[in-house]
C-alpha cells in the first residue's frame, strides 16, 4: 500500500511538473509572437532583449521568469529634427596659403535625420599674377549654394552622419585683369591689356561627400569633399575669368574643393 501511494504521488507530481512546463512553454511562445520585430522589452527601467527570457525551476513547479510588464516600440521620427548652422574653417585658411579662398556658411534643415536641406552662402576673394604670362587677375564677390545631404547611416536616431549630396552653385561678379601690352604683328605698335569692372555670372554643380561627428552636445565637426563641374563660365570678348567665388579656379572644366566646418546642432 504505501508503495502504490507512493508511485501515485510521484505520478501526480511528475504530471503537474508538465503541465507546468507546457503552460510556461506557450505563455513563452506567445510573448515572442507578440515581440516580433521588437529588438527590446522594457521591465520598469531595465531593457531586456526577448532572447533572454528563459524558463528557470521555482520549488516543485516551472513557471517563466515574471519580466515583462510591456512591450517597448521605438516612436516614429518626426518630421522635422531640426535645425544646424556651420562655419567653414578650412577655406579662410586656404586665402593665408594661397591666392584665393573663402569664407562661408551654412543653414541646413533635418527632415528625418535622414534627408537635409541645405543653403551655403559664402564671399571669394583672388589676387593672382601669372608667372608665365605677368597677367594679374582679381575678384572678391558672393556666393550662393542651395542643395540637400542625404544621410546613408542605418541608424538615424544618432548624433554622427555620413552625408552624400548635390549642390548648385551661382556667383554674379566682377573682376579685373591687367598684363603686358599685346603687340600687332600685322600692323605694328601695341595695345594695352587692362580692363575693370569685367562682369561675369557663373554657374556649377557639386557632388558632395562628407562626414560629421559629434563633439559635445550641440557641437559636431565635420569635413566635406566636393567633384565640382561648370555649367557655364560667362565669359567675355577679351577674357575669361581665372577664379570663380565659390567654385575655384576654371583652368578645366572641373575641380576639386572640400570644407572643415564647426557645426552646431539644434535639435527639436
Amino acid at each position: 500500500m504505501k508503495a502504490r501511494k507512493t508511485s501515485r504521488y510521484i505520478s501526480t507530481v511528475w504530471q503537474s511538473r508538465v503541465v507546468a512546463c507546457i503552460v510556461a512553454t506557450l505563455c513563452a511562445v506567445q510573448l515572442m509572437a507578440q515581440t516580433d520585430g521588437q529588438s527590446t522589452l522594457i521591465v520598469g527601467n531595465d531593457t531586456i532583449h526577448p532572447d533572454n527570457i528563459r524558463i528557470v525551476a521555482d520549488g516543485d513547479t516551472l513557471r517563466p521568469r515574471q519580466y515583462v510588464a510591456s512591450i517597448a516600440e521605438e516612436p516614429p521620427i518626426p518630421l522635422l529634427q531640426g535645425f544646424t548652422l556651420s562655419v567653414d574653417v578650412f577655406n579662410p585658411i586656404l586665402y593665408l596659403l594661397s591666392d584665393y579662398g573663402s569664407v562661408e556658411a551654412a543653414l541646413r534643415v533635418s527632415l528625418k535625420n535622414r534627408i537635409f536641406p541645405i543653403v551655403e552662402l559664402g564671399y571669394g576673394k583672388c589676387e593672382h599674377t601669372d608667372s608665365n604670362t605677368d597677367i594679374y587677375y582679381s575678384t572678391a564677390a558672393p556666393f550662393l549654394r542651395v542643395g540637400a545631404d542625404y544621410n546613408l547611416l542605418k541608424n538615424k536616431r544618432q548624433d554622427n552622419r555620413l552625408m552624400v549630396g548635390l549642390r548648385y552653385g551661382i556667383s554674379k561678379f566682377n573682376y579685373d585683369m591687367r598684363g603686358p601690352d599685346i603687340s600687332d604683328p600685322i600692323w605694328g605698335g601695341a595695345s594695352p591689356f587692362n580692363y575693370t569692372d569685367a562682369s561675369s555670372t557663373s554657374q556649377w554643380g557639386e557632388l558632395v561627400l562628407g562626414v560629421q561627428v559629434k563633439i559635445l552636445k550641440h557641437i559636431h565637426m565635420g569635413w566635406s569633399v566636393r567633384y565640382k563641374t561648370e555649367f557655364s563660365i560667362g565669359e567675355n570678348d577679351h577674357s575669361r575669368p581665372y577664379y570663380v567665388p565659390g567654385y575655384g579656379t576654371t583652368t578645366n572644366t572641373s575641380c576639386w574643393g572640400g570644407t572643415y566646418n564647426i557645426i552646431f546642432d539644434l535639435r527639436l
